[in-house]
C-alpha cells in the first residue's frame, strides 16, 4: 500500500474552518464508496467541520441505515457548488452521472480512489489513486490512522464500523483475491479500536427477506454456461423485483451467490434497472474483466466491473458473450 503521509497532510491542508465541504462516490453507492463517505464525514464532524454527503437522486441508501446515525446526506441538484469536494472509490466521470457538474463546479477537489484509471479520469486539484488498496476506506483509514484513534469512543468506533464495511464489501467478507497480509492487518486494527465483525457481518451480508431469498432463487435458475462452458451467464428482470416485493436497495449483489463455482473463468449477470436499461456485473479470478466493461463506458477493476446498459436482453447478451469470448482467447489467464 502506498505511503498515504501527502494525503494526510493534504487533507488537513485543505480542511479548514468556515469552507463548504462536499463528499461524494459513484452511481449506485455500494459498500465502500458509501460507508467511507461515512466514514470520512464522522471524522470531520468530530473535528468541529460539518460537510454533506451527496448522492445521486436513484440512490437507494436503506441497507446502509444501520451506520448512517446523523448522516448529512443530499440529492443532488443542479447548481449545487462545494469549496472542497472529495471524491471517494471512483476515478471516472462516467461513473458520477449527473454530477459530473457538481467536480467541475466545485473550487477545489481531491480525489482518493483504489480503482485502474478509466474513460474520462476526473480532473482534481490532487488525487490519491492506490490500486493495491483493498478499499477506498482503507486508505482513510491508513490516512487519518492518528485522528481516528483520538476520536472518543462512540465515534471512533462508529468510524472503524465503517471502514471495516468497506472492506468486507471489497472482499467479500475475506475470500476475494485481494485479500492480503495488509488487509488482515487494517481488519485487526479495526477490531481493536472496538468493532463487533460478527455483528457487522451479520448486518450487512445477512438479514435477507425471505422474498429475497426467493428472488435470488430465480436469478440462480436462469443460470446458463457459454463459451465452452467456461462463462457462467445470468440475468434479472423487473418482473422478478416487482413479484418479490423488492426495491433496488434491498437485493445484495447477485455474484457473490456464484463466486467460486468449479470450473467457471468468468461470471456475467445482467440486471434490468428500467425498462431497456441494465447493470453488468462481471467477475473472474483470473482474466481481465474490466476491459470488457470499460469498452461500455464502466468499469473497477480486472477481476470484478461492471457497466451500464441500454438495448434488449437477448441482444445484450450476445454482444457481451461475444467479447467475453474475445477475452478468453486474447487475454492470458493470471497467475
Amino acid at each position: 500500500m502506498k505511503n498515504t503521509q501527502e494525503l494526510h497532510d493534504k487533507l488537513l491542508a485543505e480542511l479548514l474552518p468556515g469552507r463548504t465541504v462536499g463528499i461524494m462516490s459513484h452511481v449506485e453507492p455500494d459498500g465502500d464508496g458509501f460507508a467511507a463517505s461515512l466514514a470520512l464525514q464522522k471524522i470531520l464532524k468530530a473535528r468541529g467541520l460539518s460537510s454533506e454527503i451527496v448522492v445521486d437522486p436513484d440512490s437507494h441508501l436503506e441497507r446502509f441505515a444501520f451506520l448512517m446515525e446523523g448522516a448529512a446526506v443530499l440529492t443532488h441538484e443542479e447548481g449545487m457548488s462545494y469549496d472542497l469536494l472529495i471524491v471517494l472509490d471512483c476515478n471516472s466521470y462516467s461513473r458520477v452521472a449527473q454530477r459530473e457538474a457538481l467536480i467541475r463546479s466545485s473550487r477545489h477537489v481531491i480525489l482518493i480512489d483504489h480503482h485502474v484509471p478509466e474513460n474520462g479520469v476526473i480532473k482534481t486539484d490532487f488525487s490519491f489513486v492506490d490500486t493495491s488498496a483493498v478499499s477506498a476506506g482503507a486508505i482513510i483509514h491508513r490516512a487519518l490512522q492518528s485522528e481516528i484513534a483520538a476520536l472518543p469512543e462512540d465515534v471512533r468506533i462508529a468510524v472503524a464500523n465503517c471502514i471495516y464495511v468497506t472492506i468486507i464489501n471489497d472482499t467479500n467478507n475475506f475470500i476475494n483475491a485481494n485479500t492480503d497480509a495488509e488487509v488482515f492487518r487494517i481488519a485487526s486494527e479495526l477490531g481493536e479500536l472496538g468493532i463487533s465483525p460478527a455483528k457487522l457481518y451479520k448486518q450487512y451480508f445477512l438479514n435477507h427477506e425471505a422474498l429475497e431469498m426467493r428472488y435470488i432463487g430465480e436469478v440462480l435458475s436462469t443460470i446458463e454456461l457459454h463459451n465452452g462452458d467456461r462463462v457462467l451467464y445470468m440475468y434479472s428482470t423487473l418482473d422478478m423485483q416487482t413479484r418479490n416485493k423488492l426495491t433496488a436497495d434491498s437485493i445484495m449483489n447477485i455474484t457473490r451467490w456464484v463466486q467460486g463455482v468449479r470450473d467457471i473463468d468468468i461470471v456475467a449477470y445482467l440486471r434490468e434497472e428500467k425498462p431497456g436499461e441494465y447493470k453488468l456485473s462481471l467477475r473472474s479470478p483470473r482474466f481481465d474483466v474490466n476491459s470488457v466493461a470499460s469498452s461500455y463506458g464502466g468499469g473497477g477493476h480486472v477481476s470484478a466491473s461492471g457497466a451500464n446498459l441500454r438495448g434488449d436482453l437477448d441482444t445484450l447478451k450476445a454482444d457481451i458473450l461475444n467479447k467475453l469470448d474475445r477475452t478468453l482467447r486474447d487475454f492470458p489467464a493470471n497467475a
